[in-house]
């Protein structure tokens, strides 16, 4: 018996390339949901932003006319010896309170980790000053580091003289440092405990069976764990650092003679006094150099592994 077998050309599919005009028009509700957020970006941000970089080549009170005069307000900066200061005082204050809040914040939160009971409580009273507003704890440290306050009292009773701990020019960028790291150490706690809970504990008892100690642990188990940690809380840390104005305005207002004075309270001296194109000049330097720490930390951090 012989049969007759058809068979039908093969299907052959064929791609079709997107049609990003298409594309568009199908996603015009999404457009239209960011449309309004752009236009404000625009108009409050990059347009402000441009005309201060104008202004920053411009002698301006806001008051009459701006007077260009090229880059005259940037040489002065770079030239002024209270620009070196204020930028001394800004590294000063950024390194030291890194350094001692991430410290601080590491070993709270390594306790806090190997605890088996009250770990809530824990968190709770160590974030309590990251959510009070940074005026009301100067406000308050103020008043205990005042000359005749609670923490000259405590050290008068052990028979030491009171100290000048916001008047005395060599120890009052170090009281508004202690200031900083503790309102907010506890955020940084919180980040290291978060990221302790996720390595493996597998890791510390392979290292416990290869006759790791605590030191050992903590160097080749927990340590590498935390290096994108450490990386966030560094990038993070050092912009905030250098934006530091709140506490100097409250507690010293940049003295005593200068001593406390950062960049960003310096701006804003000049500002009050409606140096404006001064004042826009010294906003850019500092932007400047916000990027450039910026990179370099993406930079050294994030480097590919040949």
């Amino acid at each position: 018996m012989s049969g007759h077998i058809t068979t039908e050309p093969d299907r052959i599919l064929v791609s079709r390339k997107p049609n990003i005009f298409r594309e568009m028009i199908r996603s015009k509700e999404a457009y239209g949901f960011i449309l309004i957020p752009l236009i404000l970006l625009i108009v409050f941000s990059l347009i402000p932003m441009l005309y201060g970089f104008f202004m920053s080549f411009t002698n301006w009170n806001g008051l009459q006319s701006p007077k260009y005069i090229g880059i005259e307000n940037y040489t002065n900066i770079l030239q002024s010896k209270d620009f070196h200061k204020a930028l001394m005082n800004t590294v000063k204050f950024s390194i030291v309170s890194l350094a001692a809040g991430m410290g601080v914040a590491l070993i709270l939160a390594l306790g806090i980790d190997k605890l088996t009971r009250l770990q809530n409580f824990f968190k709770v009273t160590y974030f309590i000053p990251v959510i009070t507003p940074m005026v009301v704890v100067s406000l308050v440290w103020s008043l205990i580091y005042n000359e005749k306050g609670l923490l000259n009292y405590f050290i008068g009773v052990m028979g030491i003289e009171p100290v000048g701990w916001l008047t005395d020019k060599k120890i009052a960028m170090y009281s508004i440092i202690f200031t900083s790291v503790w309102q907010g150490m506890g955020f940084s706690m919180i980040i290291f405990l978060a990221a302790l809970q996720k390595i493996p504990e597998h890791l510390y008892e392979a290292a416990k069976i290869d006759g790791a100690g605590g030191f050992k642990s903590f160097w080749n188990v927990t340590f590498p764990g935390l290096k994108d940690t450490f990386a966030f809380l560094l990038i993070y840390g050092v912009i905030g650092a250098f934006n530091v104005f709140d506490q100097i305005y409250v507690m010293t207002a940049g003295g005593p003679v200068k001593s406390t004075e950062t960049i960003v309270f310096q701006i804003f001296t000049n500002f009050r006094y409606l140096k404006l194109g001064y004042t826009s000049a010294l906003s850019y330097i500092f932007l400047f150099m916000l990027l450039i720490i910026s990179l370099i930390q993406f930079k050294l951090i994030y480097k590919k592994e040949e």
